[in-house]
């Protein structure tokens, strides 16, 4: 199997991220804060509690987007954020929920910028689990309580009913919601119906080019719910061949179509943290993850 070169990673993010992927990644794999972290996630935040301003770097529009609010919501899960930081969004999440409860994919304001055509919206869009699945789900896992969650909650178990393996971000989505809800009793009785789709949703060709979910996609840690759809021996080839895509410069390629040389360069800095936490939580860092680094390029101020 191929080694890490963390040291060349360590260089792809501090030269090349942006400013709060390279807090998240200080604050995952250095001594970096958590409040270094919302420092960074603030500047993307608007006064009605929502983020917008391109933190989904794919679309320009300064107004902000459902994904936005599941990235943002991420990334206060990560760093193990105050609740109300959660509910700020939540009282915000009315502004783009469609009359069902839930959210739709797009709003058509990602006009107002330059935007990758998957975004395109020029009318309103009915609701999707994907995002509002995974929104859902960081909201359970971290314990918040709020009414905007009601009616989203209720959305997400009838559109389990619908998804198709055509449609891999909803069943990410799923899989989310399904692992962060608390009557894992009832969650349960959907597995066997997940694995079929996550399987059939999977590209088992490692070396497969385009848009493709490979099994560390579905299952980013071995502890996780999809990790047990799939075998050893189909896993490890995909954790070789993610060794071997690192580039000469430290980070990781996108496999879709960028939207200029810089946002192209932004996907990249995310997917760099993103293969950098996969590889971390199947314990292929190397003699790095035998002794983490003591000093951060961010201290802890």
């Amino acid at each position: 199997m191929h080694r890490l070169d963390f040291e060349r990673a360590r260089d792809f993010m501090y030269c090349n991220a942006r400013l709060i992927e390279r807090h998240l990644y200080s604050f995952h794999f250095e001594t970096g804060s958590a409040a270094s972290v919302l420092r960074a996630l603030s500047g993307y935040r608007h006064d009605n509690g929502l983020y917008g301003f391109g933190l989904e770097p794919d679309k320009r529009t300064s107004a902000p987007q459902p994904v936005d609010q599941e990235i943002a919501l991420q990334t206060l899960d990560a760093v193990q954020a105050d609740k109300q930081h959660f509910l700020s969004i939540c009282e915000g999440l009315p502004l783009l929920t469609n009359e069902d409860g839930a959210l739709p994919f797009s709003c058509p304001t990602v006009g107002a910028a330059q935007h990758s055509p998957w975004w395109a919206c020029e009318n309103a869009q009915e609701s999707s689990i994907n995002p509002t699945g995974s929104i859902v789900a960081i909201l359970l896992k971290s314990k918040v309580e709020h009414s905007w969650m009601v009616r989203a909650e209720e959305f997400c178990w009838r559109a389990l009913d619908e998804l198709s393996a055509i449609s891999s971000h909803s069943i990410l989505n799923a899989l989310s919601f399904l692992s962060a809800h608390p009557n894992q009793a009832l969650a349960r009785t959907y597995l066997p119906k997940m694995r079929e789709l996550v399987r059939e949703a999977t590209c088992f060709d490692p070396n497969a080019n385009g848009y493709v979910f490979s099994p560390l996609i579905f299952a980013p840690d071995p502890r996780s719910v999809a990790a047990g759809f799939f075998s050893a021996a189909e896993i490890e080839p995909h954790l070789n061949y993610l060794l071997e895509q690192q580039q000469e410069d430290g980070g990781w390629p996108i496999n879709w179509p960028p939207l200029s040389k810089g946002v192209g360069l932004e996907g990249r800095g995310l997917v760099t943290l993103r293969n950098l936490k996969i590889l971390s939580a199947y314990g292929l860092l190397g003699e790095w993850q035998q002794t983490k680094t003591a000093q951060s390029a961010y201290p802890t101020v």
